[in-house]
């Protein structure tokens, strides 16, 4: 009685691949690269326009604080002659309404900061992979 098992077949036990699209990993592999190819070209992208947006706003925010400054010292001027007191209300308001837009443009050049970060972030981690 032969109880040694005969030798195992030559063939090989998996299949010998003639090209990369038969392969399941390296298909998926191509397609997680290229997904992510197109994300980090989107962030560029975003990251160029929040950019150009963020500048326009801090030039907005220093316009809108240079003339609340000449509008806070021509109030103050007029208001302490006596008779300009008339014209320093609207000119009050008029210079709230500059604090208002100016703050408003500060908090927004904020928020537009943290978008920049959040996107150059994706773009710095792809490229030191």
């Amino acid at each position: 009685m032969n109880v040694l098992l005969s030798a195992p077949p030559q063939e090989p036990i998996h299949p010998i691949l003639t090209s990369p699209d038969q392969n399941f990993r390296l298909q998926k592999i191509n397609e997680i690269s290229n997904t992510l190819d197109r994300e980090v070209n989107h962030s560029c992208l975003i990251v160029k326009k929040y950019k150009r947006f963020k500048r326009v706003v801090n030039w907005s925010a220093t316009g809108c604080g240079g003339r609340l400054t000449a509008l806070s010292s021509t109030n103050l001027g007029s208001a302490l002659s006596g008779v300009g007191l008339p014209t320093s209300i609207p000119l009050g308001g008029l210079a709230g309404a500059f604090v208002l837009g100016s703050s408003c443009l500060i908090v927004g050049g904020k928020k537009l900061d943290a978008k920049i970060k959040k996107h150059e972030e994706i773009v710095t981690r792809h490229s030191e992979t």
